[in-house]
């Protein structure tokens, strides 16, 4: 088999056929339907992951997606083959496999879209040149699902300010891919710093197409907290780190072998390690056990950021993170379910709760921080009139710049249920709830990396209003059941238990490249 790209040169081979599509996406579907009058003669959309499957309408069309293994039964003389993905030698290397046999006299094409015209142009222009020092910076989800504030967030920037602390800028360009690179002016005059957007990759404008692709063509290091599509065609000689966003409780929603997407990625103990090799398709010597660069931040919380919250002063605080359960469009491919909450919150979910609630926390001097996932909505939770219940947005954090493990540093206690923050905040040593009362719709929803999940979690099991009102009468009074369990649990979950994994990390590549 051969893999051949479309192009209006070769389109006449597809007259007269049946198209399959290789991988379901629209934005490639528009692009291709733009510039090819093909829509007609799709057929299917073959898909590897299970998730996918289905039937979608495009342009009126009802389009079936199977899965891949689909192909065996496909008659290769009356139906073309074209893969419609980012990782076109991926999914090329795929489609050979599934078929097995060996068929020289067929040929696969490729569609490339703008983006991918555009990098495969870069990447011949620069394919002699030495790499630079050039070291990239990324964080968030894919730029079709942008969220304000976490372009430049998480372990991508905890690294990044940790290397400007260390002088690295004095060697490397450090160079982060955002949104919107006029919202960073206050980098702009350090020596080697730069923020590119990464919707530069299909910009009009030639002068910015050659400054994000000579970045991305030349970087020696290429450092990102989850979305990793934009460094898929890297050549043999960078090195792409997976930060990641934490090591959790909840499983990976789709699975897709990661191992030939990046080179390296980034975990906090051995035990995740083989969860991780698992559930992300890697190898073990890819797998780097150094602990997450944003859990530094946990060690070095700063007073003033609570002030700039206007979180109201009290004797103890303790703060609750609910686990993300469903969007507005934003990454539905998350989406699980949405609770029945007068509140918008899981266990306390009348209004009658909360204010009682809220009566025991001024009663006993503390106050309830609730910092609401970026991917909630704030309109769906309610707190309107409870002085000692502070609810926190994404968009407050980003408007003060805070870093959310800053500022769980000054965390009395934690309440969680199933999100990896809980993990980090084990490395502090304080007591931590875990809201438990959807705990086996979630299992069936989302799914766990252990079995027996209660088992290793790291705290006080809620399952009711009254037991959340008792975890706040420990709190206040100092009582800590689980430190045992957490203790044990945190010597397996973790193998640092200090600030120093921003060092650890630089130490693998940059600090003695």
């Amino acid at each position: 088999m051969t893999l051949c790209k479309l192009t209006k040169h070769n389109i006449s081979a597809l007259a007269g056929r049946k198209i399959c599509c290789v991988e379901k996406s629209v934005s490639y579907l528009e692009e291709l339907c733009r510039k090819y009058d093909v829509l007609d003669r799709i057929e299917c959309i073959v898909d590897a992951n299970q998730r996918n499957l289905g039937q979608i309408t495009f342009h009126g069309k009802k389009i079936n997606i199977v899965y891949i293994s689909y192909l065996i039964n496909v008659c290769l003389e009356e139906t073309a083959i074209l893969i419609t993905s980012d990782y076109i030698q991926e999914t090329f290397e795929m489609v050979c496999k599934v078929l097995k046999e060996d068929l020289q006299n067929i040929t696969v094409y490729y569609f490339a879209n703008q983006e991918t015209e555009y990098e495969e142009h870069y990447r011949k222009k620069y394919e002699g040149e030495a790499l630079r020092n050039i070291i990239i910076f990324r964080s968030g989800p894919h730029a079709s699902s942008y969220v304000k504030g976490m372009d430049f967030a998480d372990n991508a920037r905890a690294l990044f300010e940790y290397a400007l602390r260390e002088g690295l800028n004095h060697k490397y360009e450090l160079i982060w891919f955002v949104k919107n690179p006029e919202e960073f002016s206050y980098y702009a005059s350090l020596e080697n710093v730069g923020f590119l957007s990464y919707d530069w990759s299909v910009s009009e404008k030639k002068e910015e197409r050659e400054a994000y692709y000579r970045a991305l063509c030349l970087a020696k290091y290429i450092f990102f907290t989850d979305a990793y599509g934009f460094a898929r065609n890297c050549r043999s000689d960078q090195i792409r780190v997976q930060l990641w966003h934490g090591c959790g409780f909840k499983t990976r929603v789709n699975f897709v072998r990661c191992e030939k997407r990046y080179e390296y990625t980034t975990v906090i103990s051995d035990l995740y390690a083989d969860i991780h090799a698992d559930i992300y398709g890697l190898r073990k010597d890819q797998i780097l056990v150094t602990g997450y660069a944003k859990q530094d931040w946990l060690f070095q919380p700063e007073r003033q950021d609570m002030e700039r919250l206007r979180i109201p002063e009290a004797g103890k605080y303790i703060f609750w993170l609910p686990t993300f359960r469903s969007t507005e469009g934003k990454l539905e491919q998350l989406n699980e379910y949405t609770l029945e909450s007068e509140t918008g919150l899981p266990v306390v979910k009348t209004r009658k709760q909360l204010y009682s609630l809220n009566t025991l926390l001024v009663n006993k001097d503390i106050v309830l921080v609730v910092k609401l996932h970026p991917f909630q909505d704030r309109r769906e939770v309610f707190c309107d009139g409870c002085t000692n219940i502070h609810l926190i947005e994404n968009e407050d954090l980003v408007e003060q710049d805070i870093p959310i493990n800053r500022l769980l540093g000054q965390a009395d206690a934690l309440i969680s249920d199933y999100s990896s923050a809980a993990v980090d905040f084990m490395l502090l040593d304080k007591p931590i709830a875990f809201m438990l009362e959807d705990v086996a719709e979630y299992e069936k929803s989302r799914g766990f990396v252990f079995e027996n999940i209660r088992e290793w979690l790291p705290g006080k099991e809620v399952f009711t209003f009254e037991d959340v009102c008792g975890f706040v009468e420990d709190v206040s009074d100092e009582r800590d059941e689980t430190v045992d369990k957490r203790q044990g649990l945190r010597n397996k979950m973790h193998k640092y238990c200090d600030d120093k994994n921003c060092q650890r990390i630089l130490a693998k590549f940059v600090m003695n490249g």
